[in-house]
């Protein structure tokens, strides 16, 4: 069967389902069988073995192991679609990468239970639980949809005002807004698809950010917030993961276009917070931090990370 057709089987299995891995030796009942006809042919072997290798560790490790082997792999604006017109290009890559399709990647195949669940936790991630992978779906715009859907889903929280004091970005959304943004002709969306009304994401400065470096959790996602621009709808624009310490120095795994050689790669996240603060083209607000988390029965497994205290807060699709 083709990965997409295995996509298509997995989401009418539910991502749920598929994240309830547990031990490589857990009772048959509970293990993942795939349907008569599926194999694991879409998937890249390595990362099948990887994520296997690793199910039983914390979710930071098991992002860091599934993730290793795309490192260098180059990046690529928006590589991915649904197959078939308005954007052709396929539902997964593994060959090159933009900022958010790398993450979805990488917390599919670290949350799912076995690696042949991935693309049902993909597919949840981009489009919603039993949500058909059509292009009008798919969560687009990070601040209006990707981000709270998620969070409302269970699969990230926001941890942002554990690291440091935060300010609260407001955006308004209107179909005005919409109709200036010179970047709209970019989306075949038709304009009753747009999200339209007010958004908020906490915040923290990039010196706030850099002050409580060693408070970012383990895996957590680092997004960056730019400043909010009258007609213009976007201010998330740039996404990667904090790597579990193997050193003094923390660590960011992101695709990037940075530099002359745009690709997968780890960044000392010092630098890249002081970096980015001196933005001039369109200012960095500041940094947003998401926590995954969890869901099923690893939950009874894996210990939390140390120190995370259960985050109230609550709440855009463009690569850098």
């Amino acid at each position: 069967m083709s990965l997409r057709g295995w996509v298509l089987l997995a989401a009418l299995a539910g991502p749920a389902a598929l994240a309830a891995g547990g031990a490589a030796e857990a009772p048959a009942a509970s293990r993942l069988v795939l349907a008569p006809g599926v194999d694991e042919g879409g998937l890249p072997p390595e990362v099948v073995r990887i994520a296997r290798e690793v199910r039983d560790r914390p979710l930071a490790e098991r992002m860091a192991a599934v993730s290793r082997p795309w490192l260098g792999r180059p990046y690529r604006r928006d590589p991915i679609g649904e197959g078939v017109p308005p954007d052709p290009d396929p539902p997964a890559r593994y060959d090159v990468f933009d900022c958010l399709s790398f993450v979805e990647e990488v917390l599919a195949f670290a949350l799912a239970g076995d690696p042949t669940g991935a693309p049902a936790i993909r597919h949840s991630l981009r489009y919603g639980d039993g949500v058909p992978a059509t292009y009008e779906n798919r969560r687009h715009f990070m601040l209006e949809e990707w981000i709270p859907a998620n969070i409302a889903a269970g699969w990230l929280e926001d941890v942002t005002a554990q690291v440091g004091e935060t300010h609260l970005l407001v955006k308004e959304v209107t179909p005005a807004t919409w109709a200036s943004w010179r970047r709209r002709r970019l989306f075949a969306l038709p304009d009753e698809r747009l999200p339209v009304g007010t958004f908020a994401l906490p915040v923290l400065s990039p010196g706030a950010a850099l002050a409580g470096i060693d408070r970012i959790p383990d895996g957590a996602l680092i997004l960056t917030v730019r400043t909010s621009r009258p007609g213009v709808p976007i201010v998330v624009t740039h996404l990667g993961f904090k790597l579990p310490a193997d050193g003094p120095v923390p660590l960011m795994r992101h695709a990037t276009r940075m530099g002359a050689e745009p690709r997968v790669r780890d960044e000392r996240l010092a630098w890249y917070l002081e970096h980015v603060r001196w933005y001039t083209r369109w200012p960095v607000e500041g940094v947003s931090i998401l926590l995954p988390r969890e869901r099923g029965p690893r939950l009874s497994r894996l210990a939390e990370p140390a120190g995370i205290i259960p985050s109230t807060a609550s709440t855009g699709r463009t690569a850098p």
